[in-house]
Protein backbone atom coordinates (compact mmCIF):
# COMPACT_ATOMS: atom_id res chain seq x y z
CA UNK A 1 0.00 0.00 0.00
CA UNK A 2 1.41 3.39 -1.02
CA UNK A 3 2.03 6.18 1.47
CA UNK A 4 -0.56 8.32 -0.32
CA UNK A 5 -3.17 5.58 0.19
CA UNK A 6 -2.35 5.29 3.89
CA UNK A 7 -2.56 9.06 4.39
CA UNK A 8 -5.85 9.15 2.48
CA UNK A 9 -7.34 6.39 4.63
CA UNK A 10 -6.28 8.18 7.82
CA UNK A 11 -7.67 11.48 6.51
CA UNK A 12 -11.08 10.15 5.50
CA UNK A 13 -11.44 7.86 8.50
CA UNK A 14 -10.54 10.75 10.77
CA UNK A 15 -13.28 12.90 9.24
CA UNK A 16 -15.84 10.11 9.58
CA UNK A 17 -14.58 9.17 13.04
CA UNK A 18 -14.81 12.67 14.48
CA UNK A 19 -18.36 13.04 13.16
CA UNK A 20 -19.25 9.81 14.96
CA UNK A 21 -17.42 10.76 18.14
CA UNK A 22 -18.62 14.36 18.43
CA UNK A 23 -21.90 14.66 16.52
CA UNK A 24 -22.92 11.07 17.20
CA UNK A 25 -22.24 11.33 20.91
CA UNK A 26 -24.26 14.57 21.10
CA UNK A 27 -27.21 13.08 19.18
CA UNK A 28 -27.34 9.90 21.24
CA UNK A 29 -26.94 11.76 24.55
CA UNK A 30 -29.84 14.03 23.60
CA UNK A 31 -31.87 10.97 22.58
CA UNK A 32 -32.57 12.51 19.15
CA UNK A 33 -34.91 10.33 17.04
CA UNK A 34 -33.27 8.58 14.09
CA UNK A 35 -29.82 9.70 15.26
CA UNK A 36 -28.14 7.13 13.03
CA UNK A 37 -29.46 8.80 9.86
CA UNK A 38 -27.18 11.86 9.64
CA UNK A 39 -24.21 9.76 10.76
CA UNK A 40 -24.86 7.23 8.00
CA UNK A 41 -25.20 9.97 5.38
CA UNK A 42 -21.94 11.57 6.53
CA UNK A 43 -20.22 8.19 6.32
CA UNK A 44 -21.47 7.64 2.79
CA UNK A 45 -20.39 11.12 1.69
CA UNK A 46 -16.91 10.61 3.14
CA UNK A 47 -16.55 7.20 1.47
CA UNK A 48 -17.71 8.65 -1.85
CA UNK A 49 -14.93 11.23 -1.78
CA UNK A 50 -12.48 8.51 -0.78
CA UNK A 51 -13.63 6.24 -3.63
CA UNK A 52 -12.89 8.91 -6.23
CA UNK A 53 -9.30 9.24 -5.00
CA UNK A 54 -8.78 5.59 -4.04
CA UNK A 55 -11.04 3.29 -6.10
CA UNK A 56 -9.35 0.10 -4.89
CA UNK A 57 -11.64 -2.61 -3.57
CA UNK A 58 -11.86 -2.74 0.20
CA UNK A 59 -10.88 0.89 0.79
CA UNK A 60 -14.27 1.81 2.29
CA UNK A 61 -14.10 -1.15 4.66
CA UNK A 62 -10.61 -0.15 5.85
CA UNK A 63 -11.78 3.44 6.32
CA UNK A 64 -14.75 2.17 8.34
CA UNK A 65 -12.46 0.05 10.52
CA UNK A 66 -10.24 3.06 11.22
CA UNK A 67 -13.32 5.22 11.92
CA UNK A 68 -14.36 2.57 14.46
CA UNK A 69 -10.98 2.95 16.15
CA UNK A 70 -11.36 6.72 16.15
CA UNK A 71 -14.76 6.54 17.84
CA UNK A 72 -13.49 3.93 20.31
CA UNK A 73 -10.75 6.35 21.37
CA UNK A 74 -13.06 9.33 21.74
CA UNK A 75 -16.48 8.18 22.95
CA UNK A 76 -17.97 5.78 25.53
CA UNK A 77 -17.85 2.19 24.33
CA UNK A 78 -21.01 0.97 22.60
CA UNK A 79 -20.43 -2.18 20.60
CA UNK A 80 -23.56 -1.60 18.53
CA UNK A 81 -22.28 1.77 17.29
CA UNK A 82 -18.95 0.27 16.25
CA UNK A 83 -20.69 -2.61 14.48
CA UNK A 84 -22.90 -0.12 12.62
CA UNK A 85 -19.88 1.82 11.36
CA UNK A 86 -18.12 -1.32 10.15
CA UNK A 87 -21.19 -2.70 8.36
CA UNK A 88 -21.73 0.67 6.67
CA UNK A 89 -18.25 0.43 5.15
CA UNK A 90 -18.67 -3.21 4.10
CA UNK A 91 -22.04 -2.58 2.45
CA UNK A 92 -20.72 0.50 0.67
CA UNK A 93 -17.83 -1.57 -0.68
CA UNK A 94 -20.20 -4.26 -1.94
CA UNK A 95 -22.25 -1.87 -4.06
CA UNK A 96 -19.49 0.51 -5.18
CA UNK A 97 -16.51 -1.83 -5.58
CA UNK A 98 -17.91 -5.34 -6.14
CA UNK A 99 -21.32 -5.08 -7.82
CA UNK A 100 -20.58 -1.67 -9.40
CA UNK A 101 -24.12 -0.66 -10.35
CA UNK A 102 -23.97 2.29 -12.76
CA UNK A 103 -26.75 4.25 -11.06
CA UNK A 104 -25.07 5.74 -8.00
CA UNK A 105 -28.34 6.77 -6.38
CA UNK A 106 -29.62 3.20 -6.63
CA UNK A 107 -26.34 1.83 -5.32
CA UNK A 108 -26.37 4.24 -2.38
CA UNK A 109 -29.96 3.39 -1.45
CA UNK A 110 -29.37 -0.36 -1.76
CA UNK A 111 -26.15 -0.20 0.28
CA UNK A 112 -27.93 1.81 2.97
CA UNK A 113 -30.82 -0.64 3.25
CA UNK A 114 -28.41 -3.58 3.38
CA UNK A 115 -26.39 -1.83 6.08
CA UNK A 116 -29.46 -1.16 8.22
CA UNK A 117 -30.90 -4.64 7.68
CA UNK A 118 -27.67 -6.51 8.39
CA UNK A 119 -27.03 -4.41 11.50
CA UNK A 120 -30.53 -4.87 12.93
CA UNK A 121 -30.55 -8.62 12.32
CA UNK A 122 -27.02 -9.22 13.59
CA UNK A 123 -27.33 -7.09 16.74
CA UNK A 124 -30.66 -8.73 17.60
CA UNK A 125 -30.21 -12.37 16.66
CA UNK A 126 -26.46 -12.97 16.41
CA UNK A 127 -25.00 -10.77 19.14
CA UNK A 128 -28.27 -10.58 21.10
CA UNK A 129 -27.79 -7.05 22.42
CA UNK A 130 -30.21 -6.61 25.33
CA UNK A 131 -32.13 -3.57 24.07
CA UNK A 132 -32.76 -5.08 20.65
CA UNK A 133 -33.65 -8.53 21.99
CA UNK A 134 -36.15 -7.08 24.45
CA UNK A 135 -37.72 -4.78 21.86
CA UNK A 136 -38.14 -7.69 19.46
CA UNK A 137 -38.80 -7.82 15.74
CA UNK A 138 -40.84 -4.60 15.83
CA UNK A 139 -37.77 -2.47 16.48
CA UNK A 140 -35.92 -4.36 13.72
CA UNK A 141 -38.63 -3.48 11.22
CA UNK A 142 -38.76 0.12 12.43
CA UNK A 143 -34.99 0.47 12.14
CA UNK A 144 -34.95 -0.84 8.58
CA UNK A 145 -38.22 0.61 7.37
CA UNK A 146 -38.11 4.08 8.91
CA UNK A 147 -34.51 4.94 9.79
CA UNK A 148 -33.22 2.94 6.83
CA UNK A 149 -35.61 4.63 4.39
CA UNK A 150 -34.74 8.15 5.56
CA UNK A 151 -31.02 7.38 5.39
CA UNK A 152 -31.39 5.71 1.99
CA UNK A 153 -33.13 8.80 0.60
CA UNK A 154 -30.43 11.09 1.96
CA UNK A 155 -27.65 8.91 0.59
CA UNK A 156 -29.38 8.52 -2.80
CA UNK A 157 -29.37 12.31 -3.16
CA UNK A 158 -26.00 13.22 -1.64
CA UNK A 159 -23.78 10.37 -2.82
CA UNK A 160 -24.01 11.24 -6.56
CA UNK A 161 -23.43 14.91 -5.70
CA UNK A 162 -20.42 13.92 -3.59
CA UNK A 163 -18.95 11.93 -6.47
CA UNK A 164 -19.32 14.89 -8.83
CA UNK A 165 -17.75 17.32 -6.39
CA UNK A 166 -14.92 14.90 -5.62
CA UNK A 167 -14.24 14.39 -9.33
CA UNK A 168 -14.06 18.17 -9.81
CA UNK A 169 -11.68 18.48 -6.87
CA UNK A 170 -9.52 15.68 -8.22
CA UNK A 171 -9.30 17.45 -11.58
CA UNK A 172 -7.75 20.45 -9.79
CA UNK A 173 -5.93 18.62 -6.96
CA UNK A 174 -4.98 15.23 -8.32
CA UNK A 175 -2.55 14.28 -5.55
CA UNK A 176 -3.39 16.05 -2.27
CA UNK A 177 -2.36 13.01 -0.19
CA UNK A 178 1.39 13.36 -0.47
CA UNK A 179 3.66 14.53 2.31
CA UNK A 180 4.84 17.70 0.60
CA UNK A 181 5.25 21.30 1.70
CA UNK A 182 2.66 22.57 -0.77
CA UNK A 183 -0.71 24.12 0.01
CA UNK A 184 -3.09 21.23 -0.78
CA UNK A 185 -0.92 18.28 0.33
CA UNK A 186 0.37 20.22 3.33
CA UNK A 187 -3.14 21.14 4.46
CA UNK A 188 -4.41 17.58 4.12
CA UNK A 189 -1.43 16.23 6.06
CA UNK A 190 -1.89 18.83 8.80
CA UNK A 191 -5.61 18.09 9.14
CA UNK A 192 -4.96 14.34 9.23
CA UNK A 193 -2.28 14.63 11.90
CA UNK A 194 -4.46 17.03 13.90
CA UNK A 195 -7.47 14.70 13.80
CA UNK A 196 -5.54 11.70 15.06
CA UNK A 197 -3.48 13.60 17.64
CA UNK A 198 -6.75 14.97 19.01
CA UNK A 199 -8.20 11.45 19.12
CA UNK A 200 -5.24 9.97 20.98
CA UNK A 201 -5.07 12.93 23.38
CA UNK A 202 -8.76 12.59 24.26
CA UNK A 203 -8.30 8.87 24.89
CA UNK A 204 -5.45 9.42 27.37
CA UNK A 205 -7.25 12.31 29.07
CA UNK A 206 -10.31 10.09 29.62
CA UNK A 207 -8.40 7.05 30.79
Amino acid sequence: MKKEHILGILFFSGLWGISEAVLGDALYRADVPYASVPLTVIGFVVMSFATVYFPQKGTATVIAACAMLYKFLNAPFFACHLLGIFLTGVCYDLFFSVFVVRNRSLSAAAATYLSYASFALMITYAFRYDYWVQAGFTVVLRHIGISGSIAALGCAVLVPLSFRLAEQLKAHFATPFRLRLQLAPGSVSAVTIGLWVFSIAVYFLNY
